[in-house]
This record gives structure tokens, C-alpha cells and sequence, in this order.
């Protein structure tokens, strides 16, 4: 069996890959896609399913399923969330997905819900509107499913410039004192309220990866996974295995104990 990568490591890997897109110009990330949400989201999946004993068990058995891009909810109390992980809603045949075996489909009900989210650059604007994506998700899914647990992933960019497609060609963003702001988006973050393993309408638990990504063409390929500070330390409960960590222990205690 092959060494398990986590999800840090491997959106690490999706940004180093030039990709087609249909929008002005080639480059890795585009703000109005959401292939790198869904991307980071799957990764979380498989890390909860290499974490836990009964989250694998159960997922074998037909037992779990896990679905993207799920509407909560219906008009302004409404949420499409990234990723949802739940009991089926009907019968479901596993089959292994790649390193993924468990099935893709509906739940009946949901036992854990993941909003991803990034900060490319404009990282002063962007950092307030994240914040209350995150918290928005949290209050909207509890307002439908009150023991579901949520989780925010946050990918953090510290690179000092940065290639936006939605800029000119010759527009590169310079972003100046990078780590500072960065620092402070991680403060932010991990001073939003969290439930502590209680059931309440706060959010459960919060990741935040760092990356250091220009989205230059020139350097595809050169992306880095920033471990350093001000990037989460292991101990630190805005760390991503730690959030992974949390999650598989809380899903097993609430939900498959």
C-alpha cells in the first residue's frame, strides 16, 4: 500500500498542473472556477477515510456516501455547499474510485458538511468576505441540520506576486508584506467561534494550508506547500491534519459510535 499523501500536499500537486481552461488565458488557478474547491474537498474525503477505522467501515459497507456541490436549504437560508458526507439516501454499490472507496451520492442525511475556500490575492479585501462565507455556512447548515458537523479549508496564497486571469496579461499583482497579512488572515480564522465537540450553531473546525503560487506561466510547476511561519504549526488547531484529525474523531463519536 502506498504512503498516504494528505490533502495539503496533494492541492499542492492540482496547482502544478497547467490546466485548459475556457476563460482568457492558461494558468493553473482561476478565481471563477471552482475545480480547486472540489479538488481540496476530495482530498479531505480521503484523508477522513484514511483517519478512521469506522469512517472506512462504514464507507465500504455502503453505509457513508459523500456528495459535492449539495444545495441545503432553500431560499435565503439556502447554502451550496462543497461537499457533504451523510448515510444514503437510497442503496448505493461502492466501487473503488481511484483511492476513494466510497460511493458518490445523496445522504439522507448529513453527518458532515466542508466548505473550501482560498485567498489567491487581494488578500485584504478577500480575508472579511472568506471570514463570513465561513461563518454564513456554519449558521445555514446548523439552521437545517443541527448535528451535522462543519468544516471551513482555507488555502492561503504567500507568494509575493501573483497572475490573475481576470487582470491584463501584463498585470501582475505585487502583494507586499505577504507574510504579515497572511499571519493575520490565519489569526482571523482561527478566532472564529467553534463549537469544541458541543452540538451549537458555531463551526466545528477550521484548516488553513498555505501555499506560495504566482500562477505565472513560467512557473508552473514550482508551487510549494509553505510549512513555515506564519503557515499553522502540527499543534495548532488551524492546522489542516489537525482539522482532519478532529473531524474523524468527532464524525466516529457523534454519528458511528
Amino acid at each position: 500500500m502506498s504512503e498516504h499523501r494528505y490533502g495539503d500536499e496533494r492541492i499542492v500537486d492540482w496547482l502544478n498542473q497547467e490546466r485548459d481552461w475556457s476563460y482568457p488565458r492558461n494558468v493553473p488557478y482561476h478565481p471563477r472556477s471552482d475545480s480547486h474547491g472540489g479538488a481540496q474537498c476530495r482530498y479531505f474525503v480521503d484523508d477522513l477515510l484514511y483517519e478512521s477505522d469506522a469512517i472506512r467501515e462504514a464507507a465500504a459497507a455502503g453505509e457513508l456516501v459523500y456528495q459535492e456541490d449539495y444545495e441545503v436549504g432553500e431560499g435565503g437560508l439556502s447554502w451550496n455547499t462543497d461537499l457533504v458526507i451523510g448515510p444514503p439516501a437510497d442503496s448505493v454499490q461502492v466501487s473503488l474510485d481511484g483511492d476513494r472507496e466510497m460511493a458518490q451520492a445523496d445522504p439522507a442525511e448529513i453527518y458532515l458538511a466542508a466548505d473550501a475556500k482560498s485567498i489567491m490575492t487581494e488578500h485584504q479585501k478577500a480575508r472579511r468576505n472568506r471570514q463570513r462565507d465561513i461563518n454564513s455556512f456554519a449558521d445555514i447548515m446548523h439552521h437545517h441540520h443541527e448535528k451535522a458537523l462543519t468544516a471551513g479549508i482555507l488555502l492561503v496564497n504567500l507568494a509575493e506576486q501573483f497572475d490573475s486571469p481576470l487582470r491584463d496579461p501584463d498585470d501582475i499583482t505585487d502583494h507586499v508584506h505577504i507574510e504579515r497579512i497572511v499571519g493575520e488572515i490565519i489569526q482571523m480564522f482561527d478566532s472564529i467561534n467553534r463549537s469544541e465537540g458541543e452540538i451549537s450553531a458555531n463551526l466545528d473546525g477550521a484548516g488553513v494550508v498555505v501555499v506560495r503560487h504566482s500562477n505565472l506561466i513560467d512557473d508552473i510547476g514550482d508551487t510549494e506547500l509553505v510549512t513555515e511561519p506564519p503557515a499553522p504549526q502540527p499543534d495548532d488547531r488551524i492546522h489542516y491534519r489537525t482539522l482532519v484529525q478532529q473531524m474523524a474523531d468527532w464524525m466516529e463519536t457523534r454519528f458511528l459510535s
